[in-house]
C-alpha cells in the first residue's frame, strides 16, 4: 500500500465510530444517568471516553501478538471479525441494542450500580467486542503508517463520543426518537458493508497465502 492511503483512513475511522456507536448509545445513557448531578454525568462521560481510548488502544497495538499467541491467522480472524460485525449490524439495522455489547444480567446490574462509567459504559456498551475486534482486524493491514491511523481514528471517536454523550440530553431533544432510529439504520447498513467486505478480504487472502 501506499504511505497515503485515503479509503483506509476514511474506513478506520468510519467502522471504529459505527461500531461504537455513541448515537444509538444515547437513549441508554439518558436513562441510565437520568437520576446523576450534572458533575456526576460528567465524571461519568470523562470516565467512559478515557476507558474506550485505552482498550482500543491497548487492542491496536497489542492485537497482532494475541493472535501470534492463539495461532491464528488474519484472514481467519477477518472472516470471524466480519460475522461479528455482520450480527451487530443486523441489529442496528433493526434499530435494537445488540446483545452483543450488554447482557440482560449487566444490564439488571447498571440499574443497581452507582458508578457505571467504565463498566459497563465503557466496556463493554462502547468498547465492545465488535470494537476490539475491528481494530485488531485494521491493525493487521499490511500498511506502515497503518496503526498510526488506527490509533488516530480511536482518539477522535473518543473525542466524538464524549461531545455526544456529554450534550446527549440536547442531541436527543434536537434529532427526536425518529432521527436517532433513522441514524441508527443507516449506520448499520453501511457497518453490514465493511463486514462483508471484512469476510470478502478475508477468504481472498486466506485462498492467496
Amino acid at each position: 500500500m501506499p504511505m497515503f492511503d485515503s479509503h483506509f483512513i476514511l474506513k478506520t475511522f468510519v467502522s471504529i465510530f459505527i461500531i461504537v456507536d455513541p448515537i444509538g448509545l444515547i437513549p441508554s445513557f439518558i436513562t441510565l444517568t437520568n437520576h446523576y448531578s450534572p458533575q456526576k454525568i460528567k465524571r461519568t462521560v470523562w470516565e467512559a471516553s478515557l476507558t474506550l481510548m485505552v482498550v482500543l488502544a491497548l487492542f491496536t497495538l497489542w492485537g497482532n501478538a494475541i493472535l501470534r499467541i492463539f495461532g491464528i491467522s488474519l484472514p481467519a480472524f477477518r472472516v470471524a471479525g466480519g460475522a461479528i460485525l455482520f450480527m451487530v449490524s443486523w441489529e442496528m439495522l433493526q434499530a435494537k441494542r445488540t446483545r452483543l455489547k450488554t447482557s440482560p444480567e449487566e444490564e439488571a446490574y447498571t440499574q443497581v450500580q452507582e458508578d457505571i462509567g467504565i463498566v459497563p459504559l465503557g466496556v463493554p456498551m462502547l468498547a465492545g467486542p465488535g470494537a476490539i475486534t475491528n481494530v485488531m482486524v485494521l491493525g493487521g493491514e499490511s500498511y506502515p503508517l497503518g496503526k498510526v491511523i488506527i490509533l488516530c481514528a480511536v482518539f477522535l471517536t473518543t473525542i466524538s463520543t464524549f461531545l455526544i454523550l456529554r450534550y446527549a440530553s440536547i442531541l436527543a431533544r434536537i434529532l427526536g426518537q425518529t432521527g436517532l432510529l433513522v441514524m441508527t439504520r443507516l449506520m448499520g447498513l453501511l457497518l453490514a458493508g465493511i463486514a462483508f467486505q471484512f469476510v470478502f478480504d478475508g477468504i481472498k487472502f486466506g485462498l492467496l497465502s
